[in-house]
Formats: structure tokens, C-alpha cells, sequence
């Protein structure tokens, strides 16, 4: 460990020389006590008490010692600015290549949290989120859909799950007047907003028991896309009607502005509650079908439970129901997947690629960082003169090592600051 002490001695010598010095002189003093005919003990003691308190004279060493580095390093950022803009050429060419290669690696690691950590915009707690589909041993692929009464179910019976969120993507004809065209969008649980914390802009999400009863509630919630679109961002919308599937739907909220919907790859238009289920999908009632699967959604898991925890008791409760309904459950059981890994929107199909992206981009960084190191060794040997001349008057090797390493700082921060810049003005254009 003498390396690092070395290494602490050279960036802030002040600490060990102060108490080197009060060392020598405490010893002075004693050998002069002593000298005057005082024992070693009483003259140590009437050194010690002529220093004072040594802890207050080293606090206000550190005072003085922190104005000092303030001030040493307010002139080094001064010092490297003026340098910096001595050779505009190498700054230049120094910041491009920075700007390149930081902001490739924050543009891969954005779409790595946009796509597999934190998927959907202006969704609350992801981490507590969880992707909730069948399983069937008896098929190939070991995964199904689960049917809205087993769904049911699973929400009644589960004691760590915060909120079950049902979901069924769908699609139909829009129209508005004499406009038609193809729309995508939600068949979804009455809790959905709620449960995943997106408060529409104006109106409503589904209330309680609206997801249930055949064509009960013919209710819509429209995109803010589609408010802006068809309805020129009308305040009074709510409570207009466009027909969905050939059925007149009532709006009664309008999400939030940036909020797609929970499947990645889709930009939803509209979300109907799941008693609207036989209106998309060809007049084929399946709420009260415990054989028919076809829901895809999520779970809210309690504060501080693992996914191991829920997990368990998932497939506790999956074993109740195959007990206890063996025609239509038998062999069926109920997994849940972290968000990244979510089946049923190919989230995970992206992995490779992201793993390739990921490693060019690291590439591209580490291909800028060598480009710099050797712009910098070349700028090093022709500032070998000044460094001797700095040296030559007294500059410490720590002192010039701080100088050099803030000069560095600066053009990382020229870089980054240039990236984010380019990201946020592309941004305000949407074009990114």
C-alpha cells in the first residue's frame, strides 16, 4: 500500500507535512526542556501544552487548504480554457471524436432502457412489473394465453401481487364521418390505467366493472396522437362518439401525451374494456370461457417481493385451479417473465441485436478514446518545453499531473455536453 500513500502525498502533501514539522519542532522544544534541567516526561508535557491543541491547528490547515484548492482549482480550469483555445485544431478534432463515441454508447444504452428496462413511457415502478402468460405442457412451445376467468382467479386468490393488468391487443376500422382506416389498439382490464399510474389528460380511465357484462360498456379511451389527429385536440371530446368495430364507442378520457401503451413495437390508438371482447373479436364471447385463452398481461408485484416469491405462489394457485377444473386446466400452469424477457411482444428477440450495437458502440468508444490519448501524446512532446520551464520554477509533479488531468476533464465535458446538446435539439425537432 506504500503506492497509494505516495500516491496521496503527491496530491495533497499538505496533512503529512504539517504533521512532520510539529513532530520536529515538538522535539526541539523537548531536548531544549530537557537541556534546562526538566525530566523527559515534564518536558514533553510543557511542549505539548506550548503547541496547543494540535486537532484545531489541523482543521484550520484543511481551511486554509481547501481555499487553496479552490483557488488552485479555479486557475487550472482557466489555464487549460486558454490553452484549449491556443490550439483550436487539436480541441476541435479532440471533442469530435468524444462526441462521437459518447454519444453512440448513451444512444444504445437509451434504446437498451427504452426497449427491455423501462419499455413503456410514463408507466410507474417497472421494476415492479412483470410479464404474466399460460403455460401448457402439453405444446411445444410451453406457453399460452390465459383465459379471463382463470385470470380472474389468479387476481382473486394471489396475496402479493398489488394489481393484475389483463390485456388483448387488437385492431379495427376507424371511423370518423366519411373517413375510414386500420387502428390498433387495447382490450384491457378495467383497473389498466390505474393499476400502471397513466392519469388521461382529460376525462377518465375505466371504472370498476366496466370489463365485465357482453358489449356492456361501449367506452373508449383515445390516444392523445388520435385527440390531436381526428379531433384538433378538442377540449369538450369527452363524450363524443367514433365507431370502433363498427359500434359506437363513447370517449371518455384521452391518455397522456407520450403514452403508447404496453406492448413494445405498438403505438396504440384507442383502449375498450374487456366486456367490449366479443365486438373485436368476430362476436366470440370468451369472458365467461375458462377454456378460451387469450389474455396477455402483467402484475404488479407488492413492495419488496422477488419475482422467485411470486413465482411460487402462481403456480400454487395454477395447481388449485388444474385441481379443480381438470377438463380445461389440466396441465396448465402460469409464469411470470421481468419485462426485458416478455414473451408475447418479442421484447427478447431484440437481445441479439442489442448485444451487437452494444459492442460496436463500445468499440467506437474505445477507437475515440485511443484517437485522443494519441492527440494528447503528440501535444505532450511539444509541450515538453513548457513543462520544464514549469518544473525549472518550482511546479510540483503533482501539481502539473492535476493541470494535464483537468485539461482532460474539460474536453470530456466539451464532448458530453456537445452530445447532449445534438440529442436534445433532435429531440425538440422529433426527428430522432
Amino acid at each position: 500500500m506504500g503506492w497509494l500513500r505516495r500516491i496521496r502525498r503527491t496530491f495533497s502533501p499538505t496533512e503529512g507535512d504539517f504533521d512532520e514539522e510539529r513532530r520536529f519542532h515538538l522535539d526541539e522544544r523537548t531536548d531544549e526542556y530537557v537541556r534546562n534541567g526538566m525530566s523527559q516526561a515534564e518536558a514533553r508535557r510543557a511542549a505539548l501544552s506550548r503547541f496547543g491543541n494540535a486537532t484545531l491547528a489541523k482543521e484550520r490547515t484543511r481551511d486554509v487548504d481547501m481555499i487553496r484548492w479552490i483557488d488552485d482549482l479555479r486557475r487550472d480550469i482557466n489555464y487549460a480554457l486558454r490553452m484549449l483555445r491556443r490550439s483550436p485544431g487539436f480541441s476541435l478534432l479532440a471533442i469530435v471524436c468524444l462526441t462521437l463515441g459518447i454519444g453512440a454508447n448513451v444512444a444504445v444504452f437509451s434504446w437498451i432502457e427504452g426497449i427491455l428496462l423501462r419499455p413503456y413511457p410514463l408507466v410507474v415502478d417497472q421494476e415492479r412489473l412483470f410479464a404474466v402468460t399460460g403455460t401448457d405442457r402439453g405444446s411445444q412451445g410451453n406457453r399460452d394465453d390465459v383465459s379471463w376467468p382463470d385470470w380472474l382467479d389468479l387476481q382473486r386468490a394471489s396475496t402479493l401481487a398489488e394489481a393484475f393488468i389483463g390485456e388483448k391487443i387488437t385492431g379495427t376500422t376507424l371511423s370518423i364521418g366519411d373517413r375510414a382506416e386500420r387502428v390498433s389498439g387495447s382490450m384491457v382490464s378495467a383497473n389498466y390505467f390505474d393499476a400502471i399510474g397513466v392519469r388521461p389528460v382529460l376525462g377518465r380511465g375505466f371504472e370498476p366493472g366496466e370489463d365485465s357484462g357482453r358489449n356492456a360498456h361501449p367506452v373508449t379511451v383515445i390516444s392523445y396522437q388520435m385527440w390531436q389527429d381526428r379531433f384538433h385536440g378538442d377540449p369538450d371530446v369527452i363524450g363524443k362518439t367514433q365507431r370502433l368495430s363498427g359500434l359506437p364507442h363513447t370517449i371518455v378520457g384521452v391518455a397522456p401525451k407520450g403514452f403508447y401503451g404496453t406492448f413494445v413495437g405498438y403505438a396504440f390508438q384507442f383502449w375498450v374494456p374487456a366486456s367490449m371482447q366479443s365486438q373485436f373479436d368476430a362476436g366470440v364471447y370468451k369472458l365467461e370461457d375458462r377454456g378460451a385463452r387469450w389474455i396477455e398481461g402483467y402484475v404488479r408485484l407488492e413492495p419488496g417481493v422477488t419475482i422467485e416469491q411470486a413465482q411460487a405462489e402462481m403456480s400454487a394457485i395454477a395447481a388449485r385451479l388444474e385441481a379443480a377444473y381438470p377438463e380445461t386446466n389440466r396441465g396448465r400452469g402460469i409464469k411470470l417473465f421481468p419485462l426485458w424477457q416478455t414473451p408475447f411482444n418479442n421484447a427478447g428477440a431484440l437481445l441479439p441485436t442489442l448485444g451487437v450495437a452494444l459492442v460496436v458502440v463500445l468499440s467506437v468508444l474505445l477507437i475515440a478514446c485511443a484517437n485522443v490519448g494519441n492527440l494528447l501524446l503528440v501535444r505532450a512532446f511539444a509541450r515538453q518545453q513548457e513543462m520544464t520551464i514549469r518544473l525549472s520554477v518550482g511546479a510540483g509533479r503533482g501539481r502539473l499531473v492535476k493541470q494535464l488531468l483537468t485539461e482532460g476533464l474539460i474536453l470530456s465535458a466539451i464532448g458530453a455536453a456537445g452530445d447532449s446538446s445534438s440529442r436534445t435539439g433532435c429531440a425538440t425537432r422529433s426527428r430522432c
